[in-house]
């Protein structure tokens, strides 16, 4: 796909699009794929999947400002509306397919292993500051590391961001 063609396929859609940026050699986008394709699949005439190689599409992988693959991207009405880099689960990508489908941003979901490693990374860091003299810098990243592992969970963060985007939504 060259650049023509993929400006082209994001004005011309009539329904929000899910880019795959992929490449043939790279292990998680083979192991993503199949899911990927089911939840298109299941998606068909409400989401469109349009799949980019990275290497045989550079000059798009740049426009997009791609850092690393796999990448899924979500447009709607030609505006990107979320990013996601590396291996998702094929509930992951249904989540993404689904609240494209409503009009609405996908949230970042942290699984039970990833919210575990920064509570427990967090947890190390603060006791490591507090051995050592109290380090307020260190007991700043060990707290950063823990909320990183609740964040989407706490309602005074999750009201405080919705009016905030709706302020910034009204300038």
């Amino acid at each position: 796909m060259n650049l023509e063609e993929w400006q082209s396929t994001l004005n011309q859609s009539s329904l929000p699009i899910v880019v795959e940026v992929w490449a043939p050699w790279c292990g998680p986008c083979r192991v993503m794929a199949p899911g990927l394709e089911r939840v298109a699949q299941r998606y068909a005439g409400q989401v469109e999947l349009v799949r980019v190689n990275a290497d045989e599409s550079p000059e798009v992988v740049q426009t997009l400002n791609i850092l690393g693959i796999p990448t899924l991207i979500g447009f709607d009405r030609g505006k990107e509306v979320f990013r996601r880099m590396g291996l998702q689960s094929e509930a992951a990508l249904g989540q993404l397919f689904d609240a494209l489908t409503r009009g609405q941003t996908p949230h970042l979901s942290l699984g039970l292993t990833e919210r575990l490693l920064r509570l427990i990374s967090g947890t190390i860091v603060l006791v490591l500051a507090w051995n050592n003299d109290v380090s307020w810098i260190l007991i700043a990243v060990g707290l950063g590391l823990i909320f990183s592992a609740v964040y989407d969970r706490c309602p005074l963060y999750n009201m405080l961001t919705s009016r905030v985007k709706s302020w910034l939504s009204l300038k």
